[in-house]
């Protein structure tokens, strides 16, 4: 795990179309801003733990075994048009 220490405004970039910002610090709840090509889906890790699980679940019903993580499912969320993207302000 690659750890790092950003301040407001500061952002971190994976690849060469996503980038995370720390948009506000308030207490121990840090509120980031992620800027991602449209395909690209963003879940809670909380949510995407339960969505794996309900897949294996689901599949190992139907008697097939999984043998790797399953890809990110497409959710209706997914295929819906993303919000205007929340310019943070220069301090």
């Amino acid at each position: 795990m690659l750890v790092l220490s950003r301040k407001i405004n500061e952002s971190i970039q994976i690849g060469t179309d996503i980038e995370i910002m720390v948009i506000d610090v308030r207490g121990d709840v840090v509120r980031l801003g992620i800027t991602a090509p449209q395909a690209t889906q963003i879940w809670r890790k909380e949510l995407w733990d339960i969505i794996v699980q309900e897949n294996k679940a689901a599949a190992e019903l139907s008697g097939f075994k999984a043998t790797k993580t399953p890809l990110l499912p497409v959710s209706t969320f997914s295929r819906l048009p993303k919000i205007p993207t929340v310019k943070p302000e220069n301090n």
